[in-house]
């Protein structure tokens, strides 16, 4: 499977090679997921260095082993459980966890979704959409050296469902077996004018497909 965007269509299109990647529907889902919670207006200027931190620790070094994920996060002050009704705001009907944590006038949430599509989400709420784009690049290179390189650019992708949009960016590798690997920058922000921007910075494993 190679993968490719559409910018005519404005969503994803594949070429099959020898089996559908399940990181193409993983993708558009994620457009899906964005909480649609109403949020004060003004938001505060945000830089996104401490949900980097958070990303940084919880998705790209604990992640995959849930258990130490859970670990990590009961070890943060202040973070709490999210309640099942809370969680499926954020993951709809999959399978997960997640908790969430104060952050000034924001909230951090970081959310584990269960395979077979096993994602690793850190957003943070009520933010202009800004943060250090250099320190960014950072990150992601340093956690594509930790996962052996190999990965793709894809280019930067709009999606609109319901009343959010969501600009969609980041990399990917795809893997033997069905095997795959991504790390996404995603900000939503629905499209009524007084609610500010959700950012989520996801890492996305799938595990190869028996035959």
């Amino acid at each position: 499977m190679t993968f490719e965007w559409s910018p005519l269509s404005n969503r994803a299109t594949t070429t099959a090679t020898t089996m559908e990647s399940p990181m193409i529907a993983a993708l558009l889902s994620l457009a899906l997921q964005a909480a649609p919670l109403p949020q004060p207006s003004g938001a505060p200027t945000f830089r996104g260095e401490g949900q980097m931190r958070m990303f940084d620790m919880i998705c790209g070094r604990i992640f995959p082993d849930d258990a130490r994920v859970a670990a990590g996060m009961a070890s943060i002050s202040g973070a709490r459980p999210l309640t099942p009704e809370e969680l499926r705001t954020y993951l709809k009907d999959d399978p997960g966890r997640g908790w969430v944590m104060p952050a000034g006038t924001s909230r951090i949430v970081v959310t584990i979704e269960a395979p077979p599509i096993h994602s690793c989400t850190v957003r943070i709420t009520n933010t202009d959409g800004a943060i250090d784009e250099g320190k960014w690049q950072q990150l992601l290179t340093a956690a594509q050296a930790r996962s052996g390189g190999g990965f793709v650019t894809l280019p930067p992708q709009t999606f609109e469902t319901g009343g959010i949009r969501s600009q969609v960016g980041g990399v990917q590798k795809q893997g033997p077996g069905g095997a795959a690997e991504a790390i996404y920058l995603i900000r939503s922000s629905p499209k009524q004018p007084g609610f500010a921007t959700e950012i989520r910075m996801v890492r996305q494993l799938v595990t190869p497909q028996r035959r």
